[in-house]
């Protein structure tokens, strides 16, 4: 199985050897096996093109190193910004205590409200004559007795 400088068998080898035909067997197979297949053809071209617009310089790449940096950077500014409030906002407790004294007014408004209108349903009540709703004439229905 000597081959020569370019690839061929060499002139010590005679053609009809079965050495011969072995090596171009060999080569047959070796041929057939070295063939890519349509996906791995598709998949290398793919590959190639990716890592082509991957490399800095490339416009994609630069758009995904922006994205990158702008999430980053979105990060440091949430981080600030929590920090920020975690630490220094000292309105947060005026505005708890604005919000539970305007709950304090409210339920106290409620309670007179609610006081006002058993005032009135009182004097109302006061004021009923069940003579009045019945006919002349006529005994007094049992709906309207107390």
């Amino acid at each position: 199985m000597a081959q020569g400088a370019r690839g061929g068998l060499s002139a010590r080898t005679p053609p009809g050897s079965t050495s011969a035909k072995a090596s171009e067997m060999s080569g047959q197979i070796e041929g057939a096996a070295s063939k890519p297949s349509f996906f791995a053809r598709v998949g290398g071209k793919v590959s190639a093109v990716v890592a082509n617009n991957l490399r800095p310089g490339a416009g994609i790449y630069s758009l995904g190193y922006g994205i990158a940096a702008g999430v980053f950077l979105s990060g440091l500014v949430y981080a600030g910004r929590t920090m920020n409030i975690l630490l220094f906002d000292h309105d947060y407790y005026k505005i708890q205590s604005r919000k539970r004294y305007y709950e304090k007014q409210l339920l106290f408004s409620r309670e007179q409200e609610e006081t006002q209108a058993a005032h009135y349903l009182a004097s109302l009540s006061a004021e009923y004559n069940p003579a009045a709703t019945r006919m002349p004439f006529a005994p007094l229905a049992d709906r309207f007795r107390f």
